[in-house]
């Protein structure tokens, strides 16, 4: 393929909205490096960690909407792109994979270098092509141009996500120096017009009628990337109908005035005393995902009826073992259709409002009644005095959980990769935002074998002093302290939890990290402010005993339920 094509490849993702790619350094795919760098219209970032580029990539992709391409080697270079991957098709989050390759004949040829590249990501993708080597035919380079025409569409319309497209090359791969940046003036542009999806009047009066013959109902907020538009609307009619808004931290709707942020506290208390007077007749579930497994368990255990509103997604996805109706139409729509139904009972929705502010109430009189210093407890402190505008990064495992039982006051953003719910690359994805959105404050809490393992997102020449982080270290994977059955075995430590010694001291002395150390109440009095302070990127490191967390958080359950 020549220079010219490559050239043209990167031109047309530039115009179907491409302003950013993440490039690890190749030489297979040189030709790609070039094009995109001599790009005018695209910025480019090179990360020599794979799997660390692809999680920038990903937090680039959340924090702006837009699709953001990766380019990489051939080889195990590709691979290591297959865990971000994952992420964002799970999440909806827009990327171009543009992975070079040997060209067909040296594959399985014992050629340096060469894997199965075609289809390397599986389900895992929205789509997935081949380029075609452009020799002399046009048709070659006409199906090139398509193919990256629809690659780019595909990223950005119906259900956004990655789309790979593989690119084979033979040499030579470099230009001549006297080399000119052109393109090939044939290639097109293609555009895409797509609407909302509408109800016919016959569906919306039957659901309407069944929505109206119920008494308790519920609005279920799952993760997603909403627009204001529907979190208004919502509001609007949970107000006007009666309605209680379940939403936990991930899905960012603790903000909304019927909001029912202490979900996880609910389903543990519930579950113990059995009130059936909470336990709704239907669901409507909006998004994805949600972090609490007690809420899953209660809304498992109760005979209800589930809802579930997307505009696209035609796969039938039960997590409750409830769903009775799968609603294809746009959210926002869906809620306009409402807004003249019957009110609801007015005292399930005060129950539940009354609920919530007792659990607040509940574990605000515990977590200051704590006289042992713990990372929970340190937790609300510091979560407590973030600025109301910060973007709040959560790390998978007891980081998210934490503050799911904590909740929010203010109107922070929260992010979590909760698509696959790993903790690979929590510090890549912040770094990803904090370089898109340099204009943010952005937070990131993390444990401290999430932390230690992504050490590679601070691998490069990037500016992020946007970026603080709150380090939550009790030497190990922690979680399994506090579930069932792996605290009970003798491989509790070495293998579940994998106890380390490591501390944050190093790394931010040789990544210019601000460090703020913590081990007890006075130190972290000491230190949150100056912290907080920070010019530069800083790191809060919270250390604490395993054993005593653990303990606290036994009483913390203890105390809500009773």
């Amino acid at each position: 393929m020549a220079q010219i094509h490559v050239n043209t490849v990167a031109d047309i993702c530039a115009k179907q909205g491409v302003e950013r790619a993440i490039i690890s350094p190749g030489s297979r795919n040189a030709p790609l490096t070039i094009a995109f760098n001599r790009h005018p219209d695209i910025k480019c970032y090179s990360i020599s960690d794979e799997r660390s580029a692809a999680f920038i990539a990903l937090g680039m992709a959340q924090s702006s909407g837009k699709t953001i391409a990766l380019i990489c080697t051939s080889g195990s270079a590709a691979l290591n792109y297959a865990p971000a991957i994952a992420e964002a098709y799970f999440q909806q989050v827009p990327l171009l994979v543009l992975t070079a390759d040997r060209p067909p004949e040296w594959i399985d040829q014992w050629d340096g270098q060469t894997i199965r590249q075609q289809n390397i990501y599986g389900r895992h993708v929205k789509a997935s092509f081949h380029l075609p080597l452009i020799g002399e035919h046009p048709n070659e380079a006409w199906q090139a141009y398509r193919i990256v025409n629809e690659a780019c569409l595909q990223s950005q319309f119906d259900e956004k996500g990655p789309v790979h497209v593989n690119i084979p090359f033979r040499e030579p791969f470099y230009p001549t120096k006297d080399h000119s940046w052109e393109v090939d003036k044939s290639a097109r542009v293609i555009s895409k017009v797509a609407g909302r999806k509408e109800l016919q009047t016959e569906q919306i009066e039957e659901l309407k009628a069944t929505f109206d013959g119920k008494d308790k109902v519920a609005f279920l907020l799952g993760q997603d990337n909403y627009t204001q538009e529907f979190l208004t609307s919502l509001d609007q009619v949970s107000a006007s109908l009666q309605i209680p808004i379940l939403a936990d931290v991930i899905s960012n709707g603790h903000q909304l005035k019927n909001a029912i942020k202490h979900t996880d506290s609910a389903g543990m208390y519930l579950a113990k005393q059995a009130h059936l007077e909470f336990i709704p007749d239907l669901v409507i579930s909006f998004g994805r995902s949600i972090i609490s497994k007690n809420l899953k368990l209660l809304l498992r255990n109760n005979s209800i009826e589930q809802w579930h509103v997307n505009e696209f997604k035609s796969d039938i996805s039960d997590p409750f073992q409830s769903l009775t109706t799968s609603i294809t139409v746009n959210p926002f729509n869906f809620l306009s259709m409402l807004k003249d139904s019957l009110k609801k009972d007015k005292g399930f929705l005060t129950k539940w409002k009354q609920l919530n502010e007792q659990l607040d109430k509940k574990k605000n009189e515990f977590l200051i009644d704590q006289s042992s210093f713990n990372e929970f407890s340190s937790l609300k402190t510091v979560i407590d005095a973030l600025p109301q505008n910060a973007d709040i990064h959560l790390a998978n495992s007891l980081s998210v959980r934490y503050v799911n039982f904590i909740g929010l006051e203010s109107a922070n953003h929260v992010w979590c990769n909760r698509g696959t719910s790993g903790i690979d690359g929590s510090n890549s994805t912040a770094i990803g935002h904090a370089i898109a959105a340099s204009d943010k404050q952005h937070v990131l809490i993390t444990g401290d074998v999430a932390f230690f393992y992504d050490r590679n997102a601070f691998w490069h020449k990037y500016l992020y002093h946007n970026l603080k982080i709150v380090l939550l270290n009790n030497n190990g994977g922690s979680i399994f302290r506090m579930i069932n059955g792996p605290r009970d075995q003798p491989e509790l430590e070495e293998f579940f939890e994998t106890e380390q010694k490591l501390d944050a001291a190093s790394l931010s002395q040789e990544f210019d990290i601000d460090y703020y150390p913590t081990n007890d109440s006075d130190s972290l009095a000491q230190n949150l402010s100056k912290w907080l302070e920070s010019k530069n990127c800083s790191l809060l490191e919270i250390k604490s005993d395993s054993k005593n967390n653990q303990q606290i958080f036994e009483l913390f359950k203890k105390h809500i339920q009773n």
